[in-house]
């Protein structure tokens, strides 16, 4: 990755604004406007563009985003989020966690589930709320799983859990509750402010009513920026305006949940082995960190796969044996049949890769 530098305005006053440009490419021409604007200390609020919008909640937990979120809110590796599901599992404190499904079926009794967590004093009043509504809908999303519902509590109430499975207990539930609340409005402002003909927009985002964010809890992070009051004509203070010097930064690496997403956007793995293949990066020394990088050992076995026997790394391989493997599951083809095919396949691959064996 190569930075390119790049050029911001940002006006500090009673509110903060950034230049309506954005980025700057062009150093003379942003200095030629600092120059212009840089002593100014007042603005004259241009125009206010205000909007409302429903945030939906989140869909149920499938094993893959219980572990995106058990990453971001705890720092829990997906290998760790699924041993620690499975055991609240193998306590029948929650359901099945191997499930690719973010759809409550029709069939599913919600309200008798509500009121059996509804005796844990943590989450009854809550659950006393939901029942009150007139109608329990899960805001179901896309992904079916024919085998297992999402991820849900049972209603049992936990016993002595660790501190970490508490945390995703609690995030389960949390979860399930938020599911079937109102959506939220969230409300956002954008203020145009003109210094001598430049301008400049400031921008801010409140919940106006909470709706699903009130179950889902400490959980539910979004940022609250309150711009003062202001009408169009109004004159605001400025202290100062900056010219900051940027440059452009590489893309994020991926982190252990990322990546496992990642796989999953690819059809590659199974929502049950994508982080046993992750930990098996680790300990075979090819990737190393949480922001993940690839080891020497790791490019230099890529390198070398490319260059003597590249069908290795053909995604296309894996994907279409995993395929071939949920057919079997549907009953859509034999095993005998995949097998023979899987065969002959990884023979031709094998026999290509003991040609170029030193």
């Amino acid at each position: 990755f190569k930075p390119k530098p790049f050029w911001e305005l940002e006006a500090i006053g009673d509110v903060s604004a950034q230049h309506e440009k954005g980025k700057f490419w062009d150093e003379k021409e942003v200095k030629k406007i600092h120059e212009k604007i840089k002593n100014e200390k007042t603005a004259v609020v241009k125009k206010i563009t205000k909007k409302t919008q429903l945030q939906y909640p989140p869909n149920p937990f499938d094993l893959t985003s219980l572990q995106l979120e058990a990453y971001r809110l705890f720092r829990i590796n997906p290998k760790d989020s699924l041993a620690l599901a499975q055991s609240l599992y193998t306590k029948a404190y929650i359901s099945y966690p191997r499930t690719s499904s973010n759809q409550f079926p029709l069939n599913m009794d919600i309200k008798s589930l509500l009121q059996k967590i509804g005796r844990q004093k943590e989450y009854a009043k809550l659950i006393q709320e939901l029942i009150e509504k007139n109608k329990l809908k899960p805001n179901n999303g896309k992904k079916t799983d024919p085998a297992h519902p999402p991820i849900h509590p049972t209603g049992l109430e936990p016993k002595k859990l660790s501190e970490r499975e508490n945390k995703l207990y609690d995030l389960i539930v949390r979860r399930t509750l938020a599911t079937l609340a109102n959506p939220a409005k969230r409300e956002s402002v954008s203020a145009e402010l003109d210094i001598k003909k430049e301008i400049f927009i400031a921008n801010g985002i409140r919940t106006v009513e909470p709706g699903w964010h009130k179950f889902y809890g400490k959980y539910a992070t979004f940022d609250e920026i309150n711009l003062p009051s202001m009408d169009e004509g109004d004159i605001i203070k400025i202290k100062k305006i900056d010219l900051l010097d940027k440059e452009t930064q590489p893309p994020k690496r991926y982190t252990p949940a990322s990546i496992i997403k990642e796989l999953e956007k690819r059809n590659l793995g199974t929502k049950a082995t994508r982080s046993q293949i992750l930990e098996a990066l680790y300990q075979r020394n090819y990737v190393t960190g949480q922001s993940i990088q690839v080891t020497n050992l790791g490019l230099k076995t890529v390198q070398t796969l490319d260059k003597y026997c590249p069908e290795i790394l053909d995604e296309e391989m894996t994907r279409k044996l995993e395929q071939d493997m949920e057919e079997i599951r549907e009953k859509k083809e034999t095993k005998e049949k995949v097998i023979d095919k899987a065969e002959k396949h990884l023979l031709k691959i094998l026999k290509h890769f003991k040609e170029n064996e030193l």
